[in-house]
Parts: structure tokens; sequence; C-alpha cells
């Protein structure tokens, strides 16, 4: 896999690009500039508009996604009508891996809640960079337990959360992106309305009164958070409430 590879410079700009993002996700940092060039080689920019459906649960399971820029959800269906969100998910974080790991196909759906420029990288070149990499293992296996953990939890959010407990929740989410808190975020009201499960008018009221209390401030297309403390004593309050 390592053979012939060329310098960063004698790459496609397209190509470059790919590498540093990839370079800065959780799933391919322990991998050498090599390996990660032959990788990136291998892998092409998907332009998908807003309200794309990139997979659905069930289809074959055989690309691993990056998200470069842009908001996905990822959600799981119950029966033929309850639709539970488990992740909201943002630039320089992957999707798509649980399936490559497995025989069985996608286990959920995703879909775009803005327009979006994904990494796609087909599983036979994933598995060969696995085969050939035992950090990489040991780094899958250690997202794969975070993320099968944090899913649990939003799938019981999702279900069981007053509707301010899920926005707090969903919003908690998305300062987590790649285990940093980020404390500004990009994303509308009505992306955060639809990744919460409630109306953007419901949300826009949720939002309004927070921002009187100063736990979040909001521009266009942006979201500050404040107070990340009180966040998570609404979520526990509607925890709480709930039982």
């Amino acid at each position: 896999m390592e053979n012939n590879i060329p310098r960063m410079d004698e790459l496609p700009k397209e190509t470059q690009a790919i590498f540093k993002t990839m370079k800065s996700t959780a799933l391919f940092s322990e991998l050498s500039a090599k390996q990660l060039i032959s990788l990136a080689s291998h892998c092409r920019l998907k332009q998908v508009k807003k309200g794309t459906t990139i997979y659905r649960k069930g289809d074959l399971a055989n690309h691993l996604y990056v998200i470069q820029s842009g908001y996905i959800i990822e959600s799981v269906y119950y029966g033929s009508s309850v639709d539970v969100i488990v992740k909201v998910r943002s630039d320089g974080e992957y999707f798509g891996e649980i399936g490559l790991l497995s025989s069985g196909p996608y286990p959920n759906t995703v879909i775009a809640l803005e327009d979006c420029c994904l990494i796609d990288l087909a599983k036979s070149y994933f598995m060969e960079a696995v085969d050939e990499n035992t950090s990489v293992c040991k780094v899958i296996i250690l997202e794969l337990i975070d993320r099968l953990l944090n899913s649990a939890q939003n799938m019981v959010n999702s279900m069981y959360l007053d509707a301010p407990g899920r926005l707090a929740s969903t919003i908690v989410n998305l300062t987590t992106n790649s285990r940093q808190k980020i404390m500004t975020i990009r994303i509308t009201q009505s992306a955060l309305a639809f990744s919460s499960g409630m109306a953007r008018q419901t949300a826009a009221k949720i939002l309004s009164e927070w921002r009187k209390e100063k736990i979040i401030a909001t521009e266009r297309g942006h979201l500050k958070v404040l107070d990340f403390n009180k966040l998570l004593d609404i979520i526990l309050d509607s925890e709480i409430n709930s039982c």
C-alpha cells in the first residue's frame, strides 16, 4: 500500500485537502504520513445537498465517510414511524465505520442537515489500512466503545427527555465534537430543532429564553455556549422529571 507513494507537493490539490482533514480526524491520527497519503489518494470528495439521505438502515455498508464541511444526523427507526436521532456530526467527524467493521448492513440512517462535502473512502481500502496498522485497530475499538455508549444515551434522551432537555443534549453533543469543547458551533435553528425532534417554533422559544438567561448567544447561523454547566443541569432536571 505504501510503495511508490508521491510526496505531498506532488499530490493533486483535492488529495492534499483530503489528507489535511483526515489527519485531524481521530480515526486516522495514528497513521504515518505515507499511510495517510496512500489512503487519501484513494478517496474522493462527494458533494451532498441538504436533505439528501446518504444511506439508509439496511443498505450495503461499503463506504466510510469523513465530513469535510457541513452537518449530518444519524438516526435509527423503530417500527414504521418512530425516528430516534442518535447523533449530529459535523466538520472533521466520520461515520459509517460500524457497518464497515461488520459483515452486515448499515445499522442506521444518515441525512445531510445542510449542503455537505464528504470524503468518501471505499471499504476495500479502509480494511487494507486496518490490516496493515494495529494502531488503527486500537483507535477504532476505542472510538466504537465511545460511540456505542453515547448512542445509547442519546437514544434514551430522545425518547424520555422533555423539549428543553433534548435541545440542551443536542447542543452539548455538538460542543463536545471530537472530544473537545467547542463553545461556538455553526448550525441553524431549523437544524437544531430537527436534530432535537421538535418544531422550529418550539426550539426558537427555548433558545430565546436561554439567551435572556445568558446560557447561550446566537448570531446568524451560529450558536455560542455561555454556560455549559447550565445546559448539563437542564438535561439532568429533564431526566429527573421523566422518572
